[in-house]
């Protein structure tokens, strides 16, 4: 298991513990992560961290959904956005290197289910 998956795994422990004493709930029935292409988490690693550290928390008995969220760009040029399936910022449509990352990078607490 790599120390990287471990962290993110504490961090969102962490949050979804907040969030459950928050709205004074008992436990997680449901948590979904929005996950880049390219956060640089491996989804298959960070899904076995979760199973693992699960144990004795509020997620014991949760069902975890991982979403893979596609590498998107947006040209600042011509405006268009775009999907890339490899780390390229270049804009198909005019050819700027001008862009911006727009998703497929983030690791995001998507939306949790809780129990009373």
């Amino acid at each position: 298991l790599l120390m990287h998956e471990f962290f993110i795994v504490q961090n969102l422990l962490k949050t979804v513990e907040d969030y459950v004493a928050q709205y004074n709930a008992k436990k997680v029935s449901k948590l979904v992560l929005l996950l880049g292409k390219f956060s640089g988490v491996e989804p298959d690693l960070l899904q076995s961290a979760l199973e693992f550290f699960k144990k004795g928390t509020v997620l014991e008995d949760a069902e975890i959904v991982i979403e893979i969220e596609e590498f998107k760009v947006k040209c600042l040029n011509c405006g268009k956005e775009f999907s890339k399936g490899k780390w390229d910022l270049s804009c198909p449509y005019c050819g700027s290197l001008n862009t911006q990352v727009i998703s497929g990078e983030e690791l995001i607490l998507k939306s949790l289910e809780l129990e009373d």
